[in-house]
């Protein structure tokens, strides 16, 4: 059998346009986002609103006493001198393994807190890591002019032609040293050389205790990690908050012989007053309630609070008394006007007094946070201020603000539980929506100003709280004990500090694409970066005409689409499956607006919750809590972020589609919410072709989105056939729907799907009666570390084939599926009737670790390729540095992640993969040889693998790493066929980067055929078994190539061309532009290189700081042979590979992405409206169809 892929294009290539995140975030989405310059006014400003009603008097039983730092506790679960940490706001448990030992705390700003309250609050934290030493490799090298080869009987030598000079040099690269850096903090790891945290360089605080002053230095000798001023890299230390603990406090807080029954109010002051004390990264201002109406400001937010000013405020929270009533919806409206910059309202109706409660209103308004009767705003460019709402009971005489938020809001408001047992109308989540949604300064200039709110329930559960936290953006909790407090309000200040502080708008001027092609049909797939987490997508088509004068891009009308000018797609223009003009809005017409003209409730959604993992619909009928691994309904609820059944199914609902929440406060939630299809950051559409005829195919378009769902859609019409959510997603649905401030958008089904396609009969149509398949492979990038396999046969009724994940036996290696998986047939795998199975090949992954700056140290997952049944996903084969194994090969020298797409090779045109090349996150190529017919034994030793080339220098400024497939040519060389590897280097999870020297490599492999046997050792390199033996050269390094970066071989006559390459193994380009990299693969057309690249835009040169400059897309044309290129300039985007169009009219062409303005180019070189000129033609016979092998 002869599978094939029958389509009316040759190849179906996709242009993404993929930015993101702040640099400390590590990812590409940083470029949506303006790094800001950290400053005191950078830094978290919360308003605690604290309950003094008469209710806070109430006692509470089994409390303990305050923490006492010079008392003797009985408790000594946690042993002495250690201090332990905790990143999720939790107290750490007995018998916990995250501490280190209190004599390497280098983080001077906990000292105090540590010996006073016996906990800090670090922004956040890192572990030194010690400089190392690596050996060099090693190679044999020969004078330039001579070429190396290896002969029988001189072993490896130098040659001018074919006429033996000299034996070659065998040398070996100097060993380097590793720098020292900075790193997260781990379990198991309690004797780091140092720990030290963020709050010292944002407080300019030195101290180090036992060792000399300094701040953290990141890539440095040991021995030079402290310097005198802080590090410039905004990589170092990461966004996440560390909680510090000392053992006393714990063996305190753990200590049950010591509870008593204590006041609320109490508890409260004393769980405030740490919060103050232990999080001196944090500006906090104070308000309270009023006695009857309203509350004040007691306590302005002040910029970069000193010891004095804590001291102040904490004086304030001890003095706080209890009496009054409980208006907390008009002391948060208080609260706007003060964050708002309003004139003062309640804050001017104090009424000291007292009864046998208490006393009320004891606490003056801070004269100080107004001016003239207007509130002085706290708030700052490009940042937040946050409000912590702390109270123990339902609202009383809570009504005087209501008209007045509904006017401001344009909202009606729901009636709740007041402390009088009636159902009365309370707009605190109206407000709290408001404050969270609305540039609350009016000034675009500056960023947004928004206010998050956090609501706590002390020894209270009412929905008003849960609402309130729910619109605001923020969080809510519930406490019934000084600990549950504690926890709670730390809890808040954790997502506070885990989230960025200082944000920034958006790019709104570019939204960005990713393409693919099929037949005369162009799809744009898109997303729009907002600064929440549910970013928006769509996938919108196009046409591709084509006439005597080239080709354009055409909407519905038959009108040009693209602007000729700017490259952009036309306002004015009608795409595909729109009603109307849509242009290149992400949040109208294209698919996603079908979507939206659809009853949710028709839609067709899966999850793998039926039996064996079978699809079911995605439906609260079809939930047990066995399915997503809980043992009670309760838990199934919390899996999906509630703590009711009613909740749970609102949620469910609100994933399929529903307004479940009535987000546009219409009263209808059985209606399609706003807007449903998420962003496709990663994923490129797919095109499947069923069959059908020329005028009337059956084309499927099958795409993921970072909402989680994998989409299928008919690519006449855009509407959707169903879509596919895995279970274990099902946090990520309650994440995108509250939809908080983050720049962090949330990952789903980020990867481009794969499709393995069987048509037995090669009839072109796929007809399951007779055995044709359809099956479709999902990875997960960032989602996730898992696989997932669906029979797509029949298009309207997939089904589960399977998934694989680290859990199962031989995977524990797989790290994020970052590797787009690749269909082949490998030597020796065949079914009953001796025919070759079809297989998957793909990288083990990526290792978040990866993500920190500096030079690239070895990775923990994702090291080496597996290659598994495409029907089964039994694992067939792989290489790890794991133990070998009847399936595994050893190769310890894999260190690093392989992200990348990797590239079998069939060398000698025989159906089966004889080598596969990829690169890795350290800057390495490798090859794995399969030659025979027969899969290794337990020996491991049929099949081979060899580090092709080593092109990291092991310093920052070479700290290259391979993001990005190999793009493997078949040439000649001198007359000699050899294989030429192609590639660029760029870390793809770091774009803004400007420190490392990134290039475009081609590298010659001059065994065009499998080796038989093992690669030769140094000694035996020089036998006469081993003649010509390439492997003996290797690994390439960056010395043996030749540096092209200026031109120097553009014009030369031929043969001095050969004579300066014959000496070398190769050539490199330096990438010119600051922080230029390569983040996609190359594609090689007739003898020219075809090489996107993206340059960072310069920070200094972001004038608004609020808003991002996104950088430049650059387009490399170059010669394979001797690296004459011409440059293009792409829209200021991150371009994926280029998009080719094989035209009817036998033209080859280049679609770029929108925004790219038109230019023109030697060679034949026509760029405009989004179409590509570039003098190519492919051989006659062509037309609307041709063959392709699909694996």
């Amino acid at each position: 059998m002869k599978d094939t892929w029958i389509n009316s294009v040759a190849v179906l290539v996709l242009l993404a346009t993929q930015l993101a995140l702040p640099t400390v975030r590590a990812d590409d989405t940083e470029i949506y986002q303006a790094e800001v310059v950290s400053s005191a006014s950078a830094r978290p400003k919360v308003l605690i609103v604290f309950d003094d009603s008469g209710s806070m008097s109430f006692e509470v039983d089994q409390q303990r006493p305050p923490y006492d730092p010079d008392a003797s506790y009985e408790n000594d679960e946690f042993g002495a001198g250690r201090i332990y940490w905790s990143t999720n706001g939790s107290v750490p448990r007995p018998g916990s393994d995250r501490w280190f030992f209190d004599t390497q705390n280098r983080c001077a700003s906990s000292y105090s807190p540590l010996a006073s309250n016996g906990a800090f609050q670090a922004t956040a934290a890192r572990r030194w890591i010690d400089s190392s030493e690596i050996d060099g490799d090693c190679a044999y090298v020969c004078p330039a002019k001579l070429q190396l080869r290896s002969s029988w009987f001189f072993g490896p030598a130098c040659y001018r032609g074919w006429r033996y000079v000299q034996a070659a040099d065998y040398q070996c690269e100097d060993s380097t040293s590793v720098p020292g850096t900075w790193q997260a903090l781990e379990e198991d790891l309690h004797n780091p050389p140092h720990v030290d945290c963020r709050n010292d360089v944002d407080t300019g605080t030195p101290g180090n205790g036992s060792i000399a002053n300094g701040y953290p230095q990141n890539n440095v000798t040991t021995g030079s990690e402290y310097g005198p001023t802080p590090d410039a890299s905004n990589s170092l230390w990461g966004n996440q908050p560390y909680g510090f603990y000392t053992s006393h406090y714990l063996n305190w807080y753990y200590d049950d012989a010591l509870v008593e029954p204590r006041p609320r109010l109490a508890i409260a002051q004393d769980v405030v007053s740490q919060l103050i004390r232990t999080n001196p990264g944090i500006d906090f201002g104070l308000m309270e309630f009023n006695f009857d109406e309203g509350g004040r400001v007691v306590q302005r937010i002040i910029d970069n609070m000193g010891e004095e000013d804590r001291d102040n405020l904490i004086d304030l929270v001890n003095r706080i008394d209890h009496g009054g009533s409980t208006p907390m919806c008009e002391s948060m409206y208080e609260a706007f006007r003060y964050i708002n910059g309003d004139a003062v309202l309640y804050g001017n109706q104090r009424r000291v007094g007292g009864d046998s409660i208490g006393r009320w209103d004891d606490l003056p308004k801070d004269s100080l946070a107004e001016s003239n009767g207007v509130y002085r705003s706290p708030t700052t460019d490009c940042a937040y201020t946050y409000v912590i709402l702390m109270t123990d009971g339902e609202p009383q005489r809570d009504t005087g603000a209501n008209n007045r938020i509904k006017t401001l809001t344009g909202k009606s408001c729901g009636r709740y539980l007041d402390a009088d047992d009636n159902m009365t109308e309370n707009c605190l989540p109206q407000l709290a929506e408001y404050m969270a949604n609305t540039d609350l300064d009016s000034d675009s200039s500056n960023g947004n100003q928004y206010a998050i709110t956090y609501t706590i329930g002390f020894t209270t559960n009412q929905p008003l709280l849960s609402d309130a936290a729910e619109l605001g953006k923020g969080e809510y909790y519930t406490a019934n004990s000084a600990q549950e407090l504690t926890e709670a309000f730390q809890g808040a200040i954790y997502s506070i500090l885990s989230t960025d502080t200082t944000f920034t708008s958006p790019a709104v001027a570019v939204d960005t694409f990713t393409r693919t092609q099929s037949r005369d049909e162009v799809f744009y797939a898109m997303f729009r970066p907002t600064e929440r987490v549910n970013w928006p997508g769509n996938i919108k088509k196009l046409k591709l005409v084509e006439d005597e004068d080239g080709a354009v891009l055409v909407d519905a009308g038959g009108n040009p689409a693209i602007d000729a000018s700017t490259g952009a797609i036309k306002d004015s223009a009608t795409t595909f499956w729109s009603s109307g003009q849509d242009g290149g809005n992400v949040e109208k017409g294209g698919a996603g607006g079908r979507l939206l003209l659809r009853n949710p409730a028709s839609r067709t959604v899966y999850t793998d919750t039926g039996t064996n993992r079978a699809l079911e619909s995605f439906d609260v009928d079809n939930f047990e809590p066995a399915d997503f691994g809980v043992a009670t309904e309760a838990a199934l609820w919390a899996l999906f972020g509630s703590s009711t059944r009613q909740g749970y199914e609102q949620q469910v609902a609100w994933a399929r589609g529903f307004d479940a929440y009535d987000g546009d406060g219409d009263g209808v939630t059985s209606e399609p919410r706003d807007w449903i299809l998420g962003d496709i950051l990663h994923s490129q559409p797919l095109v499947v072709n069923y069959g059908g005829n020329d005028n009337n195919p059956d084309l499927r378009l099958l795409v993921g989105t970072n909402a989680g769902f994998v989409h299928m859609f008919g690519a006449s019409d855009g509407d959707e056939d169903w879509a596919f959510t895995p279970r274990a997603l099902v946090d990520l649905h309650r994440q995108r729907r509250q939809n908080r401030l983050n720049s962090d958008n949330g990952y789903g089904m980020d990867l481009t799907p794969a499709v393995v396609r069987l048509d037995v009969d090669q009839d072109g149509t796929i007809e399951p009666e007779d055995g044709d398949r359809v099956y479709l492979y999902l990875g997960m990038r960032r989602g996730g570390r898992s696989f997932y396999a669906l029979d797509i046969s029949n298009p309207d009724s997939p089904a589960f084939l399977w998934s694989i994940d680290p859990s199962l036996s031989g995977f524990a290696e797989l790290g994020q599926s970052w590797s787009v998986p690749v269909a082949a047939r490998v030597p020796g795998y065949k079914d009953s009737s001796g025919k070759h199975k079809p297989v998957l090949i793909f990288g083990a992954g990526y290792d978040d670790r990866k993500d920190a700056g500096g030079v690239a140290t070895g990775d923990t997952m994702g090291r080496g390729l597996f290659v598994v049944d495409a029907a089964t996903g039994a694992l067939v084969w792989s290489v790890t540095p794991n133990a070998s194994s009847a399936i595994n090969m050893q190769e310890t020298g894999l260190l690093h992640a392989v992200a990348a797409e990797v590239t079998p090779v069939d060398g000698n045109g025989d159906g089966i993969t004889d080598r596969v090349y990829f690169g890795d996150t350290g800057g390495n190529v490798w090859r794995v040889d399969m030659p025979g017919d027969s899969l290794p034994d337990s020996s491991q030793s049929d099949w081979f693998i060899v580090k092709m080339a080593a092109l990291n220098g092991r310093d920052v400024a070479s700290d290259r790493r391979i993001h990005n497939g190999i793009d493997v040519v078949r040439t000649r060389f001198n007359g000699v066929a050899v294989d030429a590897l192609i590639f660029a280097t760029g870390d793809r999870t770091n774009p803004n980067a400007t420190d490392v020297q990134n290039r475009l490599y081609m590298l010659r492999d001059e065994a065009v055929s499998s080796y038989t046997a093992p690669r030769p050792s140094a000694t035996d390199c020089v036998g006469e078994d081993f003649e010509g033996d390439f492997r003996c050269l290797l690994p390439i390094s960056d010395s043996q190539l030749v540096d092209i970066t200026d031109n120097a071989l553009a014009g030369e006559d031929d043969a001095t061309v050969v004579t300066t390459l014959a000496s070398e193994r190769g050539w490199r380009l330096d990438f010119q532009g600051s922080g230029e990299k390569g983040l996609a693969k190359t594609v090689t057309l007739g003898g020219k290189i075809f090489a996107t690249t993206f340059t960072p835009n310069d920070l200094l040169s972001d004038i608004n700081i609020c808003e991002p400059l996104s950088g430049s897309g650059r387009l490399y044309v170059i010669n394979l042979f001797d690296g004459d290129r011409t440059l293009l300039n792409l829209a200021p985007v991150i371009p994926d590979t280029p998009s080719v169009y094989f035209g009817s009219d036998g033209g080859i062409r280049l679609l770029l992405p929108p925004g790219t303005p038109p230019q023109a180019a030697g060679d034949g070189i026509d760029c405009s409206g989004g179409v590509c000129e570039i003098g190519q033609l492919f051989r006659q016979p062509y037309g609307n169809y041709w063959m392709q092998e699909a694996f």
